[in-house]
C-alpha cells in the first residue's frame, strides 16, 4: 500500500490542479475589483456546473443592459437552502455584488444578492 501513496499523492495533485485551470476564478474574473449592480434578476439557469441568472441593470443612458452573471454549483445553493425561486426574487429589485469578467464587460461572478426586504445570500466564490 506504501508503494501507491506518492502516486496517489501526485494524481490528486493533478486533478487539483485542472479543476482549478477549469473552473479557476481568477482566470475569468477580477477577484481583486467588486462590483455592485441594481437591477431585476430576469432569468435563472439552475444548471450545473454554476448556477447562471440574468440581471437586467438600468444604464446610464436608460437603456436597459443585460449582465450575465455565474454563480456557484448547484450542489452547494442547495446544501445552503438557496432555491431557483429564492435567486429569481420574483421580479423585485436586488443589489448583487459581483467580480467582473476579465474579458466581457456584462459578465461576472455574484458572490451576494441583497433583496429588497433586506433579506441577503451569500454566495461564495472564493479564491
Amino acid at each position: 500500500m506504501k508503494r501507491f501513496a506518492p502516486v496517489v499523492l501526485i494524481a490528486s495533485l493533478l486533478a487539483a490542479t485542472a479543476a482549478d485551470a477549469h473552473h479557476g476564478l481568477t482566470q475569468q474574473f477580477d477577484v481583486d475589483k467588486q462590483v455592485t449592480l441594481k437591477g431585476t434578476v430576469s432569468k435563472v439557469d439552475w444548471i450545473n456546473p454554476h448556477i447562471y441568472f440574468v440581471l437586467d441593470v438600468k444604464g446610464a443612458s436608460g437603456a436597459n443592459e443585460q449582465y450575465l452573471l455565474e454563480t456557484v454549483p448547484v450542489a452547494f445553493a442547495r446544501k445552503a437552502g438557496i432555491t431557483k425561486d429564492m435567486l429569481s426574487a420574483g421580479g423585485q429589485p436586488v443589489e448583487v455584488i459581483i467580480f467582473p469578467g476579465r474579458k466581457e464587460t456584462r459578465h461576472g461572478f455574484a458572490r451576494q444578492v441583497k433583496f429588497a426586504d433586506g433579506r441577503m445570500l451569500q454566495l461564495r466564490g472564493d479564491r
